[in-house]
This record gives structure tokens, sequence and C-alpha cells, in this order.
């Protein structure tokens, strides 16, 4: 088993019925909740609107109270399912440390909106400065340039490809304007990080905090967010956020790079199959997760999220249990983890 100096509640997850990733990691320096939000479930999730209520009321319950226990929070991005604002919520932020996903740049339009309200708001409350500048960058490279393992590998015909980089690019040099153009928002406090590719240090424990990574998909349309490592002596905990699955390739990569001994990964969104996930890309994202199981040392891995939206879940994603079945790899639910069942599963 994994070194229980690094300790996790998945303190609410889609698969205990409202949508989330909450989790509240400790160690024996430090204390962080990351994405400390929760949303309704989608109109097609099997349960009544009053249960879809009554488990987002526990749901934020719960997070208010694991929020107590945090040093530092951490938001990744910017949906309401990863953080929340509202009065209620208010304490959650109060003589924290936070950590967010940078306002101004690798941002899509309607997270640049969000990320604004949520400074402002949180401004008010703890009566931060805000301050906008000119903006520190004008020129952004194109982020599949990046995608190396991706750039060699065919997922369409020739022409379906070049045409869906074009648009792609039309897409992130339009967006990537807005960056360059629009006045930056700051905020005039220590306590309030911008984490994008930053980490800090106390004791023996490190977190890091990736680049800003694709959303799903390459040139996805809802933007990006960042992922949290979080290592104390030799044991590493890296907690994925919306990389759905990992559908991209490098991203799988990355992973088994860092060799997590414990691995909180978002499974693919199948409930949207044949809508905006393809057949094409629910396989890239299972035969991804398949490869991190094969090549780290994993000893426990919850996949969840997005995946807990659909009673298909195991079927569309077999190969992956299968998988970690052979490898010795403890797979589960995040309301498994907290030895409950699915509510998907008390539906069925």
């Amino acid at each position: 088993m994994y070194n229980s100096y690094i300790k996790f509640i998945p303190v609410w997850f889609d698969s205990m019925g409202a949508k989330s990733t909450c989790t509240l990691v400790t160690t024996p320096d430090t204390s962080l909740i990351i994405d400390p939000g929760a949303a309704i479930m989608h109109k097609t999730f099997p349960i009544s609107e009053f249960a879809k209520s009554d488990y987002l009321n526990q749901a934020k319950e719960s997070v208010m109270k694991a929020s107590k226990y945090a040093e530092h929070v951490v938001i990744s991005h910017y949906h309401y399912d990863h953080l929340m604002v509202d009065d209620n919520s208010r304490y959650l932020y109060q003589g924290k440390n936070l950590w967010v996903k940078d306002p101004n740049q690798w941002i899509n339009y309607s997270q640049w909106e969000r990320a604004r309200k949520f400074l402002k708001w949180l401004g008010k409350i703890e009566k931060y400065q805000i301050q906008y500048t000119k903006p520190k960058k004008t020129s952004f490279k194109d982020p599949f340039d990046e995608l190396e393992t991706l750039k060699n590998k065919n997922y369409r015909d020739q022409q379906a490809n070049e045409d869906f980089i074009l648009k792609g690019s039309k897409w992130f040099s339009k967006l990537s304007s807005q960056w360059s153009k629009t006045n930056w928002i700051n905020v005039k406090s220590d306590a309030v990080n911008f984490a994008d590719g930053s980490g800090f240090q106390k004791g023996d424990t490190k977190v890091r905090f990736s680049e800003p990574l694709f959303h799903g998909v390459e040139y996805s349309k809802t933007g990006w967010l960042i992922s949290t490592i979080v290592e104390y002596r030799d044991t590493k905990l890296l907690y994925t956020s919306d990389l759905q699955g990992p559908i991209i390739e490098d991203y799988a990569q990355w992973i088994i790079n860092e060799n997590p001994d414990i691995l909180i990964l978002d499974g693919p969104a199948t409930y949207l199959l044949g809508y905006m996930l393809s057949n094409t890309d629910l396989k890239r994202s299972v035969d991804n997760a398949v490869d991190i199981i094969k090549n780290c040392d994993l000893d426990i891995m919850i996949y969840d999220h997005h995946l807990l939206r659909d009673s298909s879940y195991k079927e569309h994603t077999s190969s992956v249990w299968e998988a970690a079945k052979k490898r010795e790899v403890q797979i589960l639910t995040a309301a498994e983890y907290n030895g409950d069942i699915p509510v998907l599963e008390k539906n069925t």
C-alpha cells in the first residue's frame, strides 16, 4: 500500500451523486483542499430532481466541513463543479493560501469572466486590493506545437486532420488575442497565487502545479486547467482534474514520467458519447489510461468524475479495470474508496 504519510480523502465526487472532484490531501507538514466545488447532476442522470438537489446540498456541506482542515486551497479551473462563489462559501477561503489557475492566459472566454467574478468577490471578502494592468505577454505559441506525441499520430484522414488543426489554430489565435490586448487582473496579496507551473515547499512536502493543460481533447473549447502533484519524501500523489482520461497522449506520458503512487484520474465523459465525445477519443482515453496503469508503479487509482455520470461506465472502460487487475493496482471510484457504492449503482 501507499505510504500513509500522504493521506487523502475524496470529499465529494460524481460517484457520490453531485458533480465534483473535491479532494483533501494531508501530509505531516501541511494540508490542501483541491477544487472545492460542486454542481448538480445533468438532466439525464437517472435519479429524481429532488435527489439531485439533496446530493448537491450534501456535497456543498461536505466541502465546507473539509475546508476547515486545509491550509491551502487549490482551484484548477473556473468551472462551478470545481469552486464555489456564494455568501455561504466565503468561509471556505478565509485565512487560506490560495493557488488558483491563472485568470489572464491559457483560459477560454467563459472562464475569463468567471475568474474575474471570483477574484473580485474574493477581494471584497478578504479586503484584497484588485488591480488591472497591461498584459504581461503579447504573443502566445500555439499549444498544439507542444504535443509532440500527438503530432506523430493520425486519428483522422489527412484532410479532416488538416481542417481540425486549422480550425483549432484560428480559434486559439483569436482567443490569445484577447489575452494580449485586454487588461489583466491581479490580486495584491501574498495569500493569492496564480499557480500555473509554480509550487511551494513546506518541510518535507513539495507541492507542484502543472503548466496549463487542455480540458479534454486538443483545442478543447472548454479551455485549460492545472493538475496538482503532492510529494512527501519518496511518495507522490497526482491529481489530474479534468483531463478526461487523459485523451491526449502527451499528457498520459507526462503522468507516466511523474510515476505517482496515488493517482486521482478523471475518466472520459461517456455520457456525452456521440455528442461531445467521439468513439475515437473514447478509445484514446481508455488506451492512455491502460498505458498509465501498465507503466506506472501505482498503488491506488481513483477513477471517477465525468465517467460516473453514465451507468455503462465500466462497460465503456472495461480494459482499464482489467489492466489494473492484472497489474494488481487498486482501482476504485471515490464512493468505493469511502466505503460506499456509486449512486448510479444504487439506482440501476
